[in-house]
């Protein structure tokens, strides 16, 4: 397809800035930036990008936690032509700079402490490009600072790209601990932006507090005023619900987007804040935090998500349905998008080819890994051909299906039920379990657990529990072997809330759950 800058993503926050202009774009604590002033700022900060060298095409690494100084550059960054890479905050430290090299790119931009950590890394140090949010003297920790950026008054208007051209990179470690970087065309972040419209039922008037960066940029394209939670993004169980709730309620805050332990923290209040609807995912949502989260917000609509870095999003469903239904079966996700195509795949590790496809798709009924397709889900992953061969399937049509890495099975009202993931499917004595079906019957009989975990070890089933012991363990539940901790069992870093079952196993094996 020929380039325009109308597929130019960063079009759509012209079309905003025009509609609203003096809307609130983003706000953080007492600041707050119109949509005009936004897109004066990224506009003039994607002119001197272009002055300083950067070409579309290039990379560039942006190292800044959620504020207005990263999307301003992100969005400037894009405007260009260029793409935008962030590596993922939770990897260790020491593999950062090591990824970000990976990325070869043109440009770094990122807070002053990020540029330490650019100087340490050869190939990093002597980027001709290089900007730091922050005070810049004899060219360190940067060549330049974002503020002189933003002092020109020359704007420019978006590059003209293809759909398939990279807009954004987002590098996770990956199971094999290669960099994984989901690869986002401007097409996909345009599809994705209308299927969180379609899907998700915004307002217009919406005031949203998105604690995902993907959402704030749907609103900053949709003309919505997002509030940034005020919190540390890596501590999520950890946030001050009071703090939090007064945001709320001063900054007259209508939807909540955040993973399920940050709203644990809100419906903890004696008072909790008033929101017209609460959009959550990334982790399970049990039935009784539903129920907790219904007391709490009784007139709130709360939509539990599922999706992916790859596939966001592929179907949501209403705490009222979720809680109709029984997690002995398995966690509710609701009827995927209309956008997207659907598969169950057998369950099995290693790549699966386009030949393969019909006879490893699952019969009706029957749990398999979900796989789907659509124009919002992404079709690569950058300099990654293992992680492609791993993750995805293209048909000689050009159909791309994803993996969801993730197992269930289909009711009779075409909704899907997650059961667990492909890597903890558990193999007891050849019989196949699937470690959130155990866990959820296992959290039943167990009542008095904070935390429960199923997982393999030698052919055997290992219930992990993080509570008190209790003297009847096997006669309440049928496991080879029963361990209690008083230890907190290993969560994921993005959302505090899904085990971490690598570390876990690791645990184990070294006898570390005392």
């Amino acid at each position: 397809m020929n380039a325009s800058p109308q597929h130019n993503i960063t079009a759509l926050l012209d079309e905003a800035a025009l509609r609203h202009p003096e809307r609130s774009a983003l706000v953080f604590g007492t600041k707050r930036l119109t949509f005009a002033a936004l897109h004066a700022h990224v506009a003039r900060c994607a002119r001197q990008l272009r002055e300083h060298g950067l070409q579309a095409g290039q990379r560039v690494i942006i190292m800044i936690p959620m504020s207005a100084e990263l999307y301003v550059t992100l969005l400037g960054v894009i405007r260009c032509g260029a793409a935008a890479v962030f590596v993922d905050p939770w990897i260790p430290m020491r593999q950062i700079a090591a990824f970000a090299a990976f990325a070869e790119p043109a440009g770094f931009i990122g807070v002053p402490k990020s540029h330490l950590l650019r100087l340490l890394q050869p190939r990093l140090a002597r980027l001709p490009l290089t900007v730091s949010t922050g005070p810049v003297m004899a060219l360190l920790p940067a060549r330049l600072s974002l503020s002189r950026l933003l002092r020109a008054m020359d704007e420019l208007p978006p590059a003209a790209v293809s759909p398939e051209a990279p807009a954004l990179i987002t590098f996770t470690s990956g199971s094999s601990g290669t960099p994984k970087g989901a690869n986002r065309t401007h097409g996909f972040l345009k599809a994705q932006y209308d299927a969180l419209c379609q899907e998700l039922d915004y307002r217009d008037d919406d005031v949203d507090m998105p604690m995902f960066p993907v959402f704030a940029l749907r609103n900053l394209a949709a003309g919505i005023t997002s509030v940034v939670p005020s919190m540390d993004f890596g501590r999520v169980a950890d946030v001050n619900p009071q703090l939090l709730s007064e945001q709320i309620r001063r900054d007259g805050v209508t939807v909540v987007t955040a993973s399920p332990p940050f709203i644990d923290r809100l419906a903890s209040l004696p008072q909790p804040p008033h929101v017209r609807k609460i959009l959550t995912g990334g982790a399970p949502v049990t039935n009784a935090q539903l129920q907790r989260w219904e007391a709490a917000f009784p007139s709130a609509d709360i939509q539990i998500l599922y999706g992916s870095t790859e596939a966001e999003p592929v179907a949501h469903i209403s705490s009222r349905e979720r809680l109709a239904t029984a997690e002995d079966q398995g966690y509710c996700c609701g009827v995927p998008s209309v956008l997207l195509q659907t598969r169950l795949l057998r369950i099995r590790k290693g790549p699966v080819s386009a030949a393969e496809l019909e006879s490893e798709t699952c019969p009706p009924g029957e749990i398999g890994e979900l796989a789907v397709s659509g124009a919002h889900v992404c079709r690569d992953y950058f300099k990654n051909s293992d992680a492609v061969l791993e993750n995805k399937i293209v048909t000689p049509d050009g159909t791309c299906w994803h993996r969801m890495g993730d197992t269930g099975y289909f009711d009779a009202k075409g909704r899907f039920f997650l059961t667990g993931r492909v890597h903890s499917t558990i193999l007891r004595d050849g019989c196949v379990l699937h470690a959130q079906l155990v866990e959820s019957e296992a959290a039943r009989r167990f009542p008095e657990a904070r935390r429960v975990a199923a997982l393999e070890q030698n052919g055997k089933l290992v219930l992990v529990i993080q509570g008190p012991a209790v003297p009847d363990a096997h006669a309440r539940f049928d496991a080879d072997r029963i361990i209690f901790t008083r230890k907190a069992l290993p969560v994921d870093p993005r959302h505090n809330a899904k085990i971490d079952y690598a570390r876990l196993r690791g645990e184990l094996e070294r006898g570390d759950l005392a």
